[in-house]
């Protein structure tokens, strides 16, 4: 009796870990993006940089842009007096995917000063490193 009671209690408490686990997965995801969306409003690129793993590939329309190729990107849509939009997150959901990936998905949106806006739809694949969840994938 007191060993199922113990196994019992084991389960309970792994099913307990991991449900800790996805909700640190979820928080920690959604405050690398919102991280991502305070560098961009400031400018920092270089910061923005560290975001990407270094194996990142971004899928468009234009096809497969690689993370050197996004980073240059970035700074040429960044230069100093433009306005390169105020970009928030929502209706984000994070999965995740097993201990070191995870999958998020929700709406962006870049606001300019003029009034005008571009909402995308986009998905994100992360790895966790030992520098925290680093984007490898991200298609919109």
């Amino acid at each position: 009796m007191i060993k199922a009671v113990l196994n019992i209690a084991i389960v309970l408490m792994l099913v307990a870990g991991s449900q800790l686990a996805h909700a640190d997965t979820q928080s920690e995801i959604k405050s690398a993006l919102d991280y991502y969306a305070e560098m961009w409003n400031e400018g920092d690129i270089d910061a923005l940089s560290s975001y990407y793993h270094q194996d990142f590939v971004l899928l468009t329309d234009r096809g497969v842009i690689s993370s050197g190729q996004r980073v240059d990107d970035l700074k040429s849509l960044t230069k100093a007096g433009e306005d390169r939009g105020e970009l928030s997150y929502s209706d984000l959901t994070v999965k995740a995917l097993e201990q070191e990936h995870a999958v998020a998905y929700g709406s962006l949106e870049l606001k300019f000063k003029d009034g005008s806006s571009i909402k995308a739809w986009f998905s994100t694949i992360y790895r966790k490193t030992p520098f925290g969840w680093k984007a490898i994938l991200t298609h919109n």
